[in-house]
């Protein structure tokens, strides 16, 4: 029986299509207790639930008491449910495999066995028997460019909305790990309180200001011209390990957002209505404005190229990135790289 996917194990537990066996593996151990708590609400009747739902652990029992609750008929409800937490160390030994195996090939339809092994060996049994009868799930971490739409679909699956921005900020911020993207996003819910939406200014508030420093705050001090202030925090945000490219295509965002506020400014829009063509909160429409009003359309254009070149000299040379990116920095503010002596020291 092959492998089946996340997707296919949500669509089919959705229609109460539950199998006698499952085993979960892999790294991303979110992805497994969700996977096992769609089980238990699906598989459990909440009535019943403390005499058809047991949670076992390989390393403190053995393969014959596991099989013995595994074998037992439910009590009151249709099914039981039974998680093995650590299976790889029920099934260590020659006597537990054997009597694995055996139930895997026939195992009792009212029963759900579920097993949790973080990395099993298929080339042993009882694994090789789970690989031909039972449904067997990877739950193994996303990749880099799956991350942005995983936070996407969260946030729309609690009912908010979450910027395209905001969730690569947020992915730059907490990394790879689905728990802690989930820990942040919880954290992110609490401060928006009412508000319906996400926006990159509330990840860089609240997740970039757990780390000490925040995108924005370099942004802010280039907004206001201000040379020393924004080459300080630079130096900090590299000292700290700031993703290069992150810095560049926030920056690119940041003057898009200029450029974009001198057209709006000559149509004479509300500042709400500017807010929301900007997709920012208007709270921080104001602060925009002043930025706004230290940047010429000449000077953003400047900026334009310059973040390209530098974006470009990242990716193609051996140059030290602090001077390329204290370069940028310069340019940004002062409109040229005229005269300009900049290190990083």
């Amino acid at each position: 029986m092959p492998e089946i996917s996340l997707r296919d194990f949500q669509s089919r537990i959705e229609r109460n299509q539950l199998s006698p066996i499952y085993l979960f593996h892999g790294e991303e151990d979110l992805l497994i207790e969700e996977g096992v708590e769609a089980l238990i609400k699906n598989g459990v009747d909440p009535a019943t639930k403390s005499f058809n739902l047991d949670v076992l652990y390989g390393s403190r029992t053995d393969a014959k008491s596991a099989l013995a609750i595994a074998s037992s008929f439910p009590m009151m409800s249709e099914r039981r449910v039974v998680i093995i937490k650590e299976f790889e160390k029920l099934a260590s030994g020659e006597t537990a495999k054997e009597l694995l195996s055996a139930y895997i090939q026939r195992p009792l339809e009212t029963t759900c066995l579920v097993l949790i092994s973080p990395d099993p060996d298929f080339r042993r049994k009882p694994f090789t028997d789970l690989k031909k009868h039972a449904d067997v799930i990877e739950c193994k971490p996303l990749y880099d460019n799956q991350v942005p739409a995983w936070i996407l679909d969260r946030v729309r699956r609690q009912g908010r909305k979450i910027e395209l921005d905001a969730c690569q900020l947020l992915q730059a911020y907490a990394g790879n790990s689905l728990r802690a993207i989930l820990n942040e996003i919880e954290k992110l819910f609490i401060f928006i309180g009412d508000r319906q939406s996400v926006t990159v200014e509330d990840v860089a508030q609240v997740v970039g200001a757990t780390r000490g420093f925040t995108i924005f705050d370099l942004q802010n001090a280039i907004g206001r011209l201000d040379m020393k202030e924004a080459l300080q925090i630079l130096k900090r945000m590299l000292e700290l390990g700031e993703n290069h490219q992150l810095l560049i295509v926030m920056l690119t965002r940041f003057f898009h957002q200029l450029w974009k506020l001198s057209e709006l400014t000559s149509k004479k829009l509300s500042e709400r209505e500017m807010a929301a063509e900007l997709k920012v909160h208007p709270f921080y429409l104001k602060q925009y404005l002043g930025f706004a009003r230290n940047f010429s359309v000449d000077h953003i254009e400047t900026g334009f190229k310059a973040l390209l070149e530098a974006d470009v000299e990242l990716k193609s040379t051996s140059r030290d990135p602090h001077i390329v990116l204290d370069l940028l920095v310069y340019t940004l503010i002062r409109g040229s790289r005229e005269g300009v002596r900049v290190s990083a020291a």
